[in-house]
């Protein structure tokens, strides 16, 4: 079964191990061209400190901040790189199964896995919008007015499939409640009166 989405396809399958969901990351433009932008800033950046580095006048104050920022930088770069490529080809795959609820993110076949005791899910639900109509346009160009599934587990609420409008996160969650009674799930709940 494929729920539809407007830029992908949500697939479902039913596997040994359970109820498989793979869905495409959110889709966010405006992200994608700032960071496209602020990478090729970056390694411009980078090149100029290597160059002070490699010309510079031995060790000294100056060499050591210029070391210390440039770490920094290429951590900073590397987190920016990977979000972007997030966003370009990541998916995200819900696995339901017997006893544990497992959300992994992955790039290509790099990624992180999540798993939830299926015992300490709770109030499994959609969430709309949570912003007023005029921000929530805005939002939509940058691809953050989006819905998504939620649930509590411990002390933490776990956001998921945010790349969903509100129809098909509904959907999704009415097919994981088909396969399993989640102690005081919901739908889809209205933001309170303002």
């Amino acid at each position: 079964m494929s729920i539809l989405h407007p830029h992908a396809a949500i697939h479902v399958h039913e596997t040994a191990g359970g109820l498989e969901v793979e869905l495409p990351s959110p889709r966010r433009p405006v992200a994608v061209v700032l960071l496209a932008v602020w990478l090729a800033a970056w390694v411009v950046g980078l090149g100029f400190v290597t160059q002070q580095l490699v010309q510079g006048d031995g060790i000294g104050p100056d060499a050591l901040f210029l070391v210390c920022w440039a770490a920094l930088w290429v951590i900073a770069g590397a987190l920016s790189a990977g979000y972007l490529a997030w966003l370009l080809a990541g998916c995200e795959r819900i696995t339901l199964a017997a006893d544990r609820l497992r959300i992994r993110h992955a790039v290509w076949r790099a990624g992180i896995t999540r798993t939830y005791v299926l015992a300490d899910v709770h109030e499994l639900r959609t969430f709309g919008r949570e912003l007023a109509p005029v921000l929530a346009a805005g939002m939509d160009l940058a691809g953050r007015g989006s819905s998504g599934v939620r649930f509590n587990y411990h002390d933490e609420v776990v956001l998921f499939a945010r790349a969903l409008d509100e129809p098909a996160a509904h959907a999704l969650v009415e097919r994981l409640l088909a396969h399993h009674a989640f102690p005081d799930a919901h739908g889809h709940q209205p933001p309170p009166a303002a």
